[in-house]
């Protein structure tokens, strides 16, 4: 039995397809509200709450790999979404995990995590990484750069969105920074062949291809069918934009730490890829159907405390 942290969620999901397909029994510990069961029963759910220590550590009891998912993209207050938070929280299932005599577990991470100190997000996330590191468990970590694929595309489809409906899109500064797009499905396939092993080890997870953003872009437009001005703005501007985008569309639309993370290529890996599947091939399959309606990330993060 494998359990998956998130498992309604978007990687989370296509772990635990993919576990199902190999005959794996799955269980998911989740927190979130009012989202779908894409699994017609077949998973079974658990509670993620880290507040109460005897009900998690029995919730992971008898499970051979945790697949830990959870994280928050960004501090907002009136959702309770906190970086320290998280990384608290990512220390107490790692701990419970330990005691209720889990194996492994793989822990999703992010690309490049120690190149950006200061901002909160990398900061906790490199926390965490230390923190399952010195537990004492059997681990994988996995980081990945930019998904794609598998319904809930964020970044991709929402810059489809944009250019759908602006004439005009601008990149951030002169858009020549990597960028390096792995699918859901690959990364889930990576995840759980390091779930099989035994060595402790921590991998970026990239796709075959990289791109220089304002390339990127001008790709998913051109698959759209779609002929945009791209000019390249300043950050600043660019971080203002997404603001008073977001009280419209009543959303975070970008943070400084992902404008940041872009522009200095840490969505990109010198490491060999282990994606196998193409963007370029994917986008211009899916072209007409990308950006078809905005992908409200806020709206959809609702969770019981």
């Amino acid at each position: 039995m494998h359990v998956v942290t998130g498992a309604f969620g978007y990687s989370g999901r296509w772990i635990a397809h993919q576990l199902l397909e190999q005959g794996v029994k799955v269980r998911t510990l989740t927190n979130a509200v009012g989202r779908d069961d894409p699994f017609d029963g077949q998973v079974e759910v658990h509670p993620l709450d880290f507040q109460d220590r005897e009900a998690l550590v029995e919730s992971l009891r008898g499970a051979d790999v945790l697949y830990n998912t959870y994280w928050v993209r960004y501090n907002h207050q009136s959702k309770n979404f906190e970086h320290d938070l998280a990384t608290k929280n990512c220390s107490i299932l790692f701990e419970a995990a330990k005691e209720a005599g889990v194996r492994r577990i793989v822990h999703f991470s992010v690309a490049n995590p120690e190149k950006a100190p200061g901002w909160t997000y990398f900061v906790g996330k490199v926390a965490s990484e230390k923190s399952l590191r010195e537990c004492g468990i059997s681990y994988a970590i996995v980081r990945p750069t930019v998904l794609f694929g598998g319904g809930r595309n964020i970044l991709v489809n929402n810059i489809a969105w944009m250019l759908r409906t602006m004439p005009v899109f601008g990149v951030f500064g002169f858009g020549n920074y990597p960028i390096q797009p792995v699918h859901v499905r690959d990364v889930a396939r990576v995840a759980i062949e390091l779930g099989a092993g035994t060595e402790d080890v921590t991998k970026d997870v990239t796709g075959p291809e990289t791109y220089r953003y304002k390339e990127f872009v001008k790709l998913i437009a051109k698959s759209m069918g779609r002929r945009r001005l791209i000019l390249p703005i300043p950050p600043l501007m660019g971080w203002v934009t997404g603001r008073i985008m977001g009280v419209f569309l009543k959303d975070l639309v970008i943070t400084r730490a992902e404008i940041r993370g872009l522009m200095q290529g840490l969505m990109a890996s010198e490491e060999e890829p282990l994606g196998v599947i193409s963007f370029r091939e994917w986008i211009e399959d899916k072209g007409s159907e990308v950006g078809q309606k905005y992908h409200n990330d806020l709206k959809e993060r609702r969770y019981s405390k």
